[in-house]
């Protein structure tokens, strides 16, 4: 390849992070062609006019113009699994073995806290080539109908990004939608280019989206664009009242029971993307994010992927189809809990007096590994986080490590790890509804000072009674549509006793025991994963009586329905050298120890990476509740009775036979028996009556609300 053919691959192929692979097929292929690229030996060569990528049985040409117009010699057309495989191998090594790209410019209609960067051509023509392209022309090219809709989906978003590279983005925050321009192959064809923009919308949805990203380019630059008409022409399956979201949402998930869960179409999904869209359109964030959960849930579904859960589908079906009921219900004004806070809202909060409590690595399943800072703010003695992040595939050029020792957060103030351990004032502080402190430049840092630990009131954090513990997290927990408190994940546990430290063979988990003041014990734990061998070469090395250890500050997860406490930072009353606040992940030089035997023998048993499931960012949470085991006499029929709706939603109600109907009536005259009085008469209903799907959601909510209700008031699952 010439040069300059070579230096355009390089500079899109770097471009292409998760989000663009997204745009190009959608999620469940990018998943399959990532366990592809894990599994395959790829090989490359570089040819005349492309870039030839083998694989096992395949054959990939990528020609300058990048991903969407490379071929295979398979017989699939269009973006198959193995242009996916052949991008991600070829920008994460072709792209590394060229040296480094340039960093992007981005422009943005707020202060962005994304610290995504992409590379950027030499001469930034495409944002202009863009907008020349009139008005009238995007109008006869998308549709009177299309226009339309892109003009009234710019008109409901707040927050709008755009970044300038190889190729042009646009984000659409709130909608979480992203739109790709490529470098035109001819800038006189415009039908054409604007045909070949990348979206990560649906499909049928590809036209608006690109209207809306025009517009917003267009209004960016300083052009006044009309609002959208009220009424669409030919306006069908695309809500524009609140009210008629609400119930348009209702009919599509009964319509999922009745077809049954284990048999989604493809439609399915489109369905539930577009219904995001319009809750998103209407103010309610917290369904829209629901909405867009299910569509992810059919996916993995839709591709036999080993993740697919339909119990998990069920669950949030249940949860989105009960919170659109509320909603409605609520009339003109329903509580804010019920409404959400989108998750890219940032809120000023005025000054805050801040504490560090260390920092954490992280990273999440969906490509992206990044780095968190925890703060205690006494004034409502909670804990606030900072983060920051990149795809995986930027790798190279992202250390975890240097960012905490480098990076500069807020304006006037040192790196994250001098914050990370002193107490300082942010002034003009932004915090969204999880407790994220936004990295906006408008924050400034003032009074800088180091704090002794102990003068840091935890509040109900604090925990030396592990009773007490299991007590604070079911109270926090979620009952019915109220949601887990989001400070409850962050627990400051001060043992009486340092117990045994051991790895789980089973779990491949890193395990040390603590035992509160009565003599229960309760375990923190890490998984055997590569962005953990640090942290646990650390804890095992660590020793609590010459380290002067006091508390250590943990994070609660939920993985497959355990509960695991994940040692983020431990707390001294000061080591050798005076530190009073350790991080395990970037602390080994500030203790002084042997060479940690443990680690050795793990990558020799295990080797590396043996965990696909680590500690994820705050705003990963899973919204799908912790089931609690009950006493035996409703923990069996509770079970039995979920079991048995799952079997129902699964297979669809048109299949309900006569021994299913008897075994509801058996299940009604027990939940009598034992006064679970709302239960017992929608099992009867489900038994004697014409099954409906909205009977089915009823009573697996109703099932779901006792079993919540129920909670037992032991710590069987805490301490022991």
């Amino acid at each position: 390849m010439l040069p300059k053919a070579r230096e355009q691959l390089r500079q899109l192929l770097a471009s292409f992070d998760e989000n663009g692979l997204i745009a190009l097929a959608n999620k469940g292929l990018v998943r399959r062609a990532q366990k592809d690229l894990e599994a395959a030996g790829l090989t490359h060569e570089e040819a005349d006019d492309a870039i030839l990528v083998r694989g096992p049985g395949w054959t990939v040409r990528m020609p300058q113009q990048g991903p969407t117009h490379a071929t295979d010699d398979t017989k699939a057309t269009g973006v198959t699994r193995q242009i996916l495989t052949a991008t991600m191998y070829l920008r994460d090594v072709w792209v590394r073995e060229l040296g480094e790209p340039v960093i992007s410019s981005r422009t943005s209609s707020e202060s962005s806290d994304s610290e995504r960067d992409t590379t950027r051509l030499p001469a930034s023509t495409i944002r202009e080539q863009f907008l020349a392209i009139e008005i009238e022309t995007l109008r006869s090219w998308a549709g009177k109908r299309a226009f339309e809709v892109g003009r009234r989906l710019l008109s409901t978003t707040s927050r709008i990004e755009v970044e300038e590279g190889a190729c042009l983005v646009v984000r659409f925050i709130e909608h979480d939608i992203e739109a790709r321009v490529l470098p035109a192959t001819n800038v006189r064809n415009t039908n054409k280019w604007l045909d070949q923009v990348l979206t990560t919308a649906p499909k049928t949805q590809q036209a608006e989206w690109v209207v809306a990203a025009a517009l917003a380019l267009q209004q960016l630059a300083g052009a006044s664009i009309e609002p959208a008409n009220e009424l669409l022409p030919n306006d069908e399956g695309a809500p524009r009242l609140q009210a008629e979201v609400l119930v348009s949402v209702r009919d599509l998930l009964a319509s999922m029971i009745t077809t049954g869960l284990a048999h989604p179409s493809p439609q399915m999904r489109e369905r539930l993307l577009t219904l995001s869209v319009s809750a998103t359109g209407t103010h309610l964030p917290r369904l829209a994010h629901l909405l867009r959960s299910l569509a992810d849930d059919v996916s993995l579904i839709l591709v036999r992927d080993a993740k697919a859960d339909t119990a998990r589908l069920l669950d949030r079906l249940v949860t989105a189809s009960v919170l659109a009921l509320a909603i409605a219900a609520a009339g003109k004004r329903p509580a804010p809990s019920l409404v959400g806070q989108p998750r890219t809202e940032y809120i000023p909060v005025g000054n805050l007096t801040l504490a560090g409590l260390g920092a954490f690595p992280w990273r999440t399943a969906s490509g992206f590994e990044g780095l968190t800072v925890l703060f205690w703010e006494a004034g409502q003695q909670r804990v606030l986080t900072w983060s920051n992040s990149r795809p995986i595939s930027n790798a190279g050029r992202f250390d975890i490590g240097q960012i905490f020792r480098s990076e500069t957060i807020w304006r006037g103030g040192p790196a994250a790890e001098q914050l990370a351990r002193s107490r300082f004032v942010l002034r003009d502080a932004r915090l969204n509804g999880l407790g994220r402190l936004s990295a906006s430049q408008q924050s400034t840092i003032g009074d800088i000072s180091p704090f002794s630990v102990e003068s840091l009131d935890f509040g109900c954090r604090a925990m030396t009674d592990w009773h007490a513990l299991a007590t604070y997290l079911r109270r926090t927990s979620s009952l019915g549509l109220r949601e887990p408190d989001p400070q409850s994940r962050w627990v400051v546990l001060q043992p009486r006793r340092w117990g045994e430290r051991v790895f789980n063979e089973l779990q491949q988990r890193f395990s040390w025991s603590l035992v509160d003041q009565h003599g229960a014990s309760l375990e923190v734990s890490l998984p055997w994963a590569d962005i953990h061998e640090k942290s646990i070469e650390f804890l095992e090395a660590v020793k609590p009586d010459r380290d002067q250890l006091t508390a250590v500050v943990v994070r609660v997860s939920i993985t497959e329905g355990q509960v695991f406490f994940e040692p983020l930072t431990l707390l001294s009353r000061g080591t050798s050298r005076g530190d009073q606040v350790l991080c395990p992940a970037f602390d080994w030089s500030r203790i002084q120890s042997t060479q940690s035997s443990l680690l050795e023998r793990l990558r020799a048993k295990f080797g590396r990476d043996r965990i696909a499931t680590t500690i994820m960012e705050e705003e990963d949470s899973d919204d799908v509740p912790y089931r609690e085991s009950l006493p035996p006499n409703l923990e069996r029929p509770l079970a039995e009775v979920e079991s048995l709706l799952l079997r129902i939603a699964e297979s669809g109600t048109a299949r309900l036979n006569e021994l299913t109907r008897c075994h509801l009536n058996e299940l009604s005259d027990v939940a009598r028996r034992l006064s679970l009085s709302e239960l017992a008469p929608m099992l009867e209903r489900l038994a004697t009556e014409s099954t409906t799907a909205q009977n089915v959601i009823t009573t697996s909510y109703l099932s779901r609300l006792h079993r919540e209700a129920c909670r037992p008031h032991s710590d069987d699952k805490v301490g022991s």
